[in-house]
């Protein structure tokens, strides 16, 4: 059943005083379209989780007071993550504001605050292991076999890493956004035709090169296709276990693949996802030397984004750092 982000009648507005009319599918429609669809999907979750908060509570969701805000942030600070409670705000915040709530709450002093202490006292969030060249090579050599299954599954761990891409952005991609180059490095091009940062879909080129060697996402790709007999549409597709090629892959299904190759592998369990492969990307290359402004070109992030610098997790604290030059001390 699909719950609505904001099922409002003209009854709930007039009680609440918040608005004075009901905002209309199309309208509805096009504020879904200003959110990426993962977004938009983990706020409707966000929705009735908060909705259903308030109501065992005693108070109202919308509009919510900023007692009722700060109360949440405080109740839900031992049992959910703080990204996650930071994120059910921050939904709270755009609900108030996509029905022109006067004063958001979200935005009070008392909320503040309570987030300032969620911040200073969360502790530091489990993350995804980065999946560099390394343990590809464990992966590969663990996923042999000529089955349909194997093979995609070589070609997306592969053509993921190479890319440095999300998760969301890899299961997008279609054949009609591979181009063979020929003139220069040998290689293809991939157009990365929209992104959690470019909503507005003016999209960016990536590389995959052609290597030559065991863990060249190029091959990888090509035997794939040519199994699969895939010539058009989705690259990466379900399989099932007659062997029979299905619909694209979800994002969540990327996160499948690569706990499931690592565990073959002999990986250690429980730290590998499909943001693996693009924090991998970056990890590999900036221990490699290369600047931030080379990563991002592949990446898609923007040079200067601090965000990029978190991908580098498992960097030892002697790596590039000037402390650490010979003769210094």
């Amino acid at each position: 059943m699909t719950t609505q982000l904001i099922p409002i009648t003209t009854s709930t507005i007039s009680q609440a005083g918040a608005v004075d009319e009901v905002l209309q599918e199309d309208t509805l429609e096009l504020m879904r379209g200003s959110l990426a669809p993962a977004t938009w999907r983990a706020y409707q979750a966000d929705r009735v989780a908060l909705v259903e908060w308030c109501r065992s509570h005693g108070v109202e969701a919308l509009p919510a007071t900023p007692a009722t805000v700060a109360n949440y942030v405080g109740s839900m600070s031992s049992v959910l993550a703080p990204a996650t409670v930071l994120r059910r705000v921050a939904m709270w915040s755009w609900w108030h504001e996509s029905v022109n709530v006067e004063n958001n709450p979200c935005r009070s002093s008392e909320v503040r605050k309570a987030i300032r202490g969620l911040r200073r006292t969360e502790s530091r969030q489990s993350v995804a292991s980065p999946l560099t060249a390394a343990e590809l090579g464990l992966i590969l050599e663990s996923t042999k076999g000529d089955s349909l299954v194997n093979l995609r599954d070589r070609a997306l761990i592969t053509v993921g890493l190479a890319l440095g891409c999300r998760r969301s952005e890899l299961v997008a991609l279609n054949v009609e956004d591979l181009t063979e180059v020929d003139q220069g490095p040998s290689g293809v091009a991939v157009l990365i035709r929209r992104s959690k940062t470019d909503q507005e879909g003016h999209g960016h080129e990536a590389w995959l090169p052609r290597t030559g060697r065991l863990t060249c996402p190029v091959a990888a790709l090509n035997e794939w296709l040519k199994v699969a007999g895939i010539t058009e549409g989705p690259l990466f597709r379900s399989v099932t276990r007659h062997g029979v090629v299905g619909g694209r892959l979800s994002g969540r299904s990327v996160s499948t693949i690569v706990e499931v190759a690592a565990t073959r592998a002999g990986l250690p369990t429980g730290r590998w996802s499909g943001h693996s492969l693009r924090a991998g990307f970056v990890t590999d290359h900036a221990r490699r030397g290369a600047e931030t402004r080379t990563i991002a070109r592949q990446t898609g992030h923007s040079p200067t984004s601090p965000v990029i610098h978190r991908y580098v997790r498992d960097l030892r604290p002697w790596h590039d750092n000037a402390a650490a030059n010979e003769g210094w001390l």
